[in-house]
C-alpha cells in the first residue's frame, strides 16, 4: 500500500514537466543559487514502523557573491515510539560553503555549524557540532552530473555525556544525476555512514525524482532504504519536496 502510493505520487508529478527549455536549479550540488525549501519528512527507525520521526524542514539558502553561500536550517518534528509522543523543534543547522570551478569540475568547502534547540531529547542530539564537509563535482554535459561529497560530524560539546555518545562520525557519497531539458531530473545517491566511536557503518541507497512547475518552482520526492551494515540508524525514509528561486524569470 505504501509503495503504491509512492509511486503514485510520482505518477502525479511527473506531467507538470511538458513545458520546453526549462532549467533545473538547485540539483547539482554545484548550483549556488538563493532559495527557499519545505521539506516534508518521514524516518522509520525499524521495519515494524515503530518508531518514526516526521518532520518539516524550513530551509533558506543565501548565494553570496557568486562563489559563496550560506544556509539556515530549522525542523518542526513529532516523534512516535516507545510509548513516547513529542512534538517541537529540533536542532538549527548553519552552514557556509564556498566553491571554485575549473572547467567541468568544482570544489566545494563548506562548514556547519547544529545547535541544540530541540524542545525535547527525542527530537534533537543534545550536542553542539561541527560539521566540515569537502565534495567534488563532475559535469560530464549541461544534463549529467557526479558528485563525490565526504562530510565529517564531529561532537564539540555534550550537553548530556551520561545519556548520549559524543558524536564522531563520518558519511561519504557519491551522488551521479540526470537534469532534463523539459524540466524535470533524477539522482542517485548511496551513502556509506560510519561512526567512528565503534566503528559500526551503514549503507544506505537515496533515489529522487522531481520536476519544476515553472521556472520558479520545483517539486521531488525522495526514497531511501537502508541496505546493509551493522549499525541501524533508519530504516527507510521518504521526504517530499517544495523549492522557491526567486529571481527566475518567466
Amino acid at each position: 500500500m505504501k509503495k503504491s502510493f509512492l509511486i503514485f505520487g510520482i505518477g502525479l508529478m511527473v506531467p507538470f514537466a511538458s513545458f520546453a527549455d526549462s532549467a533545473v536549479k538547485g540539483v547539482n550540488p554545484a548550483d549556488n543559487v538563493t532559495k527557499m525549501e519545505l521539506l516534508p519528512s518521514l524516518n522509520v527507525i525499524d521495519a515494524e514502523g515503530s518508531p518514526s520521526v516526521t518532520t518539516l524542514g524550513l530551509k533558506y539558502d543565501k548565494e553570496l557573491y557568486k562563489i559563496f553561500g550560506i544556509n539556515l536550517e530549522l525542523p518542526l518534528s513529532h516523534f512516535s515510539g516507545y510509548g513516547i509522543s513529542d512534538t517541537g523543534i529540533g536542532d538549527l543547522r548553519v552552514r557556509g560553503r564556498a566553491q571554485y570551478r575549473f572547467g567541468r569540475n568544482v570544489i566545494i568547502g563548506a562548514t556547519e555549524f547544529v545547535f541544540p534547540t530541540a524542545t525535547s531529547d527525542t527530537l534533537g542530539t543534545r550536542q553542539y557540532t561541527f560539521d566540515p564537509t569537502l565534495a567534488y563535482v563532475y559535469a560530464f554535459s549541461p544534463n549529467f552530473f557526479t558528485a563525490l561529497v565526504g562530510k565529517q560530524f564531529i561532537s564539540l560539546y555534550n550537553l548530556d555525556e551520561k545519556k548520549y555518545q559524543d558524536t564522531n562520525q563520518t558519511q561519504i557519497r557519491m551522488l551521479a544525476g540526470y537534469l532534463s531539458n523539459n524540466g524535470w531530473w533524477a539522482a542517485i545517491d548511496p551513502q556509506v555512514w560510519i561512526n567512528n566511536e565503534d566503528g559500526r557503518t551503514e549503507y544506505l541507497l537515496e533515489g529522487e525524482l522531481g520536476t519544476m512547475l515553472n521556472r520558479t518552482t520545483g517539486v521531488w520526492t525522495r526514497i531511501g532504504k537502508r541496505i546493509g551494515g551493522d549499525w541501524h540508524r533508519n530504516d527507510w525514509t521518504v521526504l517530499l519536496g517544495i523549492r522557491f528561486i526567486p529571481g527566475q524569470r518567466e
